[in-house]
């Protein structure tokens, strides 16, 4: 039986690499799993605007944000500060207090709503927003957790006639171990808007 010499050269060369390639390996090297990386994100700096609209409140926001409104018929006012780029919304609802007991009513379901992330979430932090001059009260609640559905919320008041909800969401399943920076980010935005928050 006669095999051609292309045949004998490519037989030959494979067996030379099936047992000289194995040596080759570094064999001091242990071989390891790579940690999991999250995607990088270039934020963009920080510029604000003022915004005056209908609303019972002026504030500045992000440059980056794209403000929405509705006045409802109840006399509230719902509001989204969007962040295309982000893909993040800050969701407020803006409701006309008619009297003392129903802001005491409005306080409770806010600590009720973070309650509730209390099953998901690793810790909460409370900060209180306290300013009389400007007749500004409320509280600050940064939820940390990697599953929680917002990680930051707040609401403000005027004691007497409104109270302003403020929720931020993404708008995907977030992991907020890879968001951190977005987070932060945020965050900062959202305390810029409440430093410069004032009622008409």
């Amino acid at each position: 039986m006669k095999y051609s010499a292309n045949w004998v050269l490519v037989l030959g060369l494979c067996l030379v690499a099936t047992l000289f390639l194995p040596s080759c390996r570094n064999k001091n090297r242990d071989a390891t799993p790579r940690p999991v990386a999250y995607f990088r994100l270039d934020l963009p700096e920080h510029h604000y605007k003022a915004v005056d609209t209908t609303l019972p409140f002026t504030f500045e926001q992000s440059d980056a944000a794209v403000l929405s409104l509705q006045h409802r018929d109840d006399g509230s006012y719902w509001v989204d500060v969007d962040y295309p780029e982000l893909n993040a919304t800050f969701k407020f609802t803006c409701l006309n207090v008619p009297v003392p007991d129903s802001l005491r009513s409005l306080i409770y379901k806010e600590e009720k709503m973070v309650k509730f992330h209390y099953q998901k979430a690793d810790d909460v932090e409370y900060s209180v927003i306290s300013d009389p001059e400007s007749r500004l009260w409320g509280q600050i609640y940064d939820i940390a957790g990697r599953e929680v559905a917002t990680p930051l919320m707040f609401w403000m008041t005027d004691s007497t006639q409104w109270f302003v909800r403020t929720t931020l969401y993404f708008n995907f399943t977030p992991n907020n171990d890879s968001l951190e920076p977005v987070i932060h980010y945020l965050r900062d935005d959202a305390m810029h808007l409440v430093n410069t928050f004032k009622w008409k």
